[in-house]
């Protein structure tokens, strides 16, 4: 599901996906040998190419933020997360209780239109979807 930290006062914290960027790489590529006579003299030089590529770099290791614990994923709150998600048209499989790939990834999309990128459901996600109690001081 991706890695929960705990801190001492027991609040669960994740990261979400590190961001990338793309950068261009130049490399040459021969596109021919060169070619030699019968005494070793050179009478074609090799033939280079330059082959631009890209080539993703993560950059940083990704926000920190509040996650659900894993204890609270059980299966009446995961059935419940999975019903809100189909709600808002994001998740279509069924309603099992298992946080499993489908799960995961309509809790990702739904988190990534907001700005955190993770498959592992956050505070505030439970929260906007509903199905996660807001502390009152």
């Amino acid at each position: 599901m991706g890695e929960i930290q705990t801190d001492t006062l027991g609040r669960c914290f994740a990261r979400t996906e590190p961001r990338t960027r793309v950068d261009v790489v130049e490399r040459l590529e021969q596109v021919a040998p060169e070619r030699r006579d019968a005494i070793g003299n050179v009478t074609d030089p090799p033939v280079f190419r330059t082959v631009m590529e890209p080539r993703s770099v993560v950059v940083g290791p990704g926000t920190r933020f509040q996650a659900v614990c894993p204890p609270a994923l059980t299966e009446p709150f995961v059935q419940s997360l999975q019903r809100a998600l189909l709600i808002r048209r994001l998740y279509n499989g069924p309603i099992s209780g298992l946080y499993d790939a489908d799960t995961r990834a309509a809790v990702q999309q739904f988190q990534r239109d907001r700005g955190t990128d993770s498959a592992v459901l956050s505070v505030v996600s439970a929260q906007d979807l509903g199905i996660f109690a807001v502390a009152r001081n």
